[in-house]
């Protein structure tokens, strides 16, 4: 059964009301610039936990394969534009306008995500956070800075 429109409008509202809590929104950017992971799917995984999805590894690596190309080819080259218009008084409507297409870029691929999830189970209790951010970033068991990067983020969170 594929996933409703509500189920992807679902993720996209998650992410703007995390959004609204400014330490959680520095904690995201802290991640994606320091050590390159995805907003989306930082954004994904709590939302999958609290869903109460069980977490499951192949679904984990393709979520984060879809995040990290789009992300690599798309989100990436539009931020580093963005920031670069910024340092420059003579573009804010350009800068303003590279947000709005970043924007844009960051709801197509949250509302696309979902459709990865169909084969999810209801895990029957409370999902850890920290287990599906451990499937979506794998790094975080090697690296101890992201490790506590994430841990922080997942405080915020709950």
């Amino acid at each position: 059964m594929p996933v409703s429109n509500k189920i992807k409008t679902d993720l996209w509202r998650f992410a703007l009301g995390c959004w609204q809590d400014k330490a959680f929104e520095n904690g995201c950017l802290h991640l994606q610039d320091e050590y390159q992971v995805p907003v989306s799917l930082l954004l994904c995984g709590l939302w999958l936990a609290e869903a109460g999805k069980q977490p499951d590894a192949r679904t984990g690596r393709r979520l984060a394969e879809v995040a990290e190309q789009f992300e690599a080819d798309y989100l990436s080259p539009l931020r580093a534009v963005r920031r670069k218009a910024g340092q420059d008084d003579r573009l804010p409507e350009f800068k303003r306008q590279l947000q709005q297409v970043e924007l844009e870029g960051e709801r197509w691929l949250l509302t696309t995500l979902p459709a990865l999830c169909d084969n999810l189970l209801p895990a029957g209790k409370s999902v850890d956070p920290l287990s599906w951010l451990l499937v979506l970033v794998p790094e975080m068991a090697q690296c101890e800075g992201l490790q506590s990067a994430l841990c922080r983020l997942v405080e915020l969170k709950v």
